[in-house]
């Protein structure tokens, strides 16, 4: 009685052995198309059941060895990030323009009503007319909300979900205006000198802006003016740079401490 078990025992075991070793070979490439899932599930797309359906079969195969993962895996997973990627680009296409319009357009109705309420009241902020700190955070806005035009009439944002990219264009440009705003109190601290821009009472007054009635802006102010633009613009190349800084030391962190 003891034989039989025994020999049982000796067959089922390179069985299992055998199934282990077929689930550790295939989890690499299980890991990456279920990464893949949760990037169709991250994009919230209205017909994405069918994706993903297909996605979940190539695990199943995977896992039952229904495919060789080890010479095929890196073709297959090409093709798949392939189709996931055309698929999104195609569904969210419109949405990756609405949306940052949407957040520009209420930012820039803010603006407006904010510009109209400083206009009206002549007061100081640390000793310089409000309209001119106000009119540099502006520039700086503007600039920032360039660039976030120019990414999404070129499709170049990474988000995908409509509640992302609508703050994509309602909070960016205002990081614009904080470093624009950041470069004003450096030229007026004198960290950051240019005779031009240092003199902002006796320098020729540009006349095409006079308009009617008026005496034109000065020069000195509207290098201010571009400087906070470019400081705008700026935004879009340090915030991603910043993002991912801070990601890393946040992993440096975590891990030093666990």
């Amino acid at each position: 009685m003891a034989e039989p078990v025994r020999f049982e025992a000796e067959e089922i075991a390179p069985q299992e052995g055998g199934n282990r070793g077929m689930v550790a070979e295939s989890a690499p490439f299980v890991a990456s198309v279920e990464r893949l899932i949760i990037r169709v599930r991250s994009a919230k797309l209205n017909d994405q059941t069918q994706m993903i359906d297909n996605l979940q079969a190539w695990i199943d195969r995977a896992m039952s060895g229904g495919i060789d993962v080890l010479r095929d895996g890196e073709q297959i997973l090409g093709t798949l990030n392939a189709n996931v990627g055309e698929m999104i680009h195609s569904r969210t296409m419109l949405r990756r323009i609405v949306s940052p319009m949407v957040g520009l357009t209420i930012l820039t109705g803010a603006l407006a009503a904010v510009t109209v309420t400083v206009s009206g009241v002549e007061a100081l902020f640390l000793g310089t007319p409000l309209e001119i700190v106000f009119a540099a955070i502006i520039f700086g806005i503007s600039g920032s909300a360039f660039a976030v035009l120019l990414r999404t009439v070129t499709m170049q944002l990474e988000y995908t979900e409509k509640v992302a990219l609508f703050m994509v264009g309602l909070s960016r440009p205002l990081v614009g205006g904080v470093l624009a705003l950041a470069v004003f109190a450096l030229f007026g601290a004198g960290i950051i000198s240019l005779p031009l821009v240092s003199d902002q009472e006796s320098t020729t007054r540009v006349a095409f802006l006079a308009g009617s009635g008026g005496s034109g802006i000065f020069a000195g102010q509207l290098a201010m003016f571009a400087f906070a633009f470019a400081a705008g613009i700026s935004e879009g190349f340090i915030t991603p740079r910043f993002a991912r800084g801070v990601a890393r030391v946040a992993d440096r962190v975590s891990s030093a401490t666990s």
